[in-house]
């Protein structure tokens, strides 16, 4: 195949991935024909479908720290009972106080008497931020290019934020 060929299935392509609505969905087509062309080792890990690398966050609390039955329970010990399949695996103090306010001020209260405890994953945004960028190189304000739409997107856009954000204050 000649490079005019080729250029004319790429321009009848891009044709119909531009009548796609929106970004994820042109992604997704792109993610899905790198499969079909035989390609998906040079697509990143949680591009491909079913890619699940994170246990999914309860979207309601599994039990209200004001229903516990050992009043004794403290905030701390409350949550290592309760949330202890998500803890350091992606939960962060802002997922407890959208699932149980309550519980998210006594938490708070109770570590600004006792500290935090050892071994207590619980980390802030703005911590699990810090980690992430860290992870991928980044701590001194230096920004992201833009992500690609993926599965992923969340938590990249979220980093990509945050990154920027960082960058702006350095400025």
């Amino acid at each position: 195949m000649n490079d005019v060929e080729i250029k004319s299935i790429l321009e009848r392509c891009v044709k119909q991935v531009a009548k796609a609505s929106n970004g994820a969905e042109r992604a997704d087509i792109y993610v899905y024909l790198g499969i079909e062309l035989g390609l998906s080792h040079l697509l990143m890990p949680d591009a491909l479908p079913g890619f699940e690398d994170t246990m999914p966050l309860p979207d309601i609390a599994p039990e209200f720290y004001q229903k516990r039955n050992d009043r004794s329970e403290t905030p701390h010990e409350f949550i290592l009972r309760v949330y202890n399949k998500w803890i350091g695996k992606g939960l962060v103090q802002n997922h407890i106080l959208n699932l149980d306010k309550p519980l998210y001020f006594a938490l708070h209260q109770w570590m600004k008497r006792n500290g935090v405890p050892e071994g207590f994953d619980l980390p802030s945004k703005k911590e699990m931020n810090d980690r992430a960028l860290q992870d991928i190189g980044l701590e001194g304000g230096e920004t992201l290019p833009f992500p690609s739409y993926y599965k992923g997107l969340k938590d990249k856009l979220r980093l990509y934020n945050a990154a920027r954000n960082r960058a702006k204050k350095d400025e």
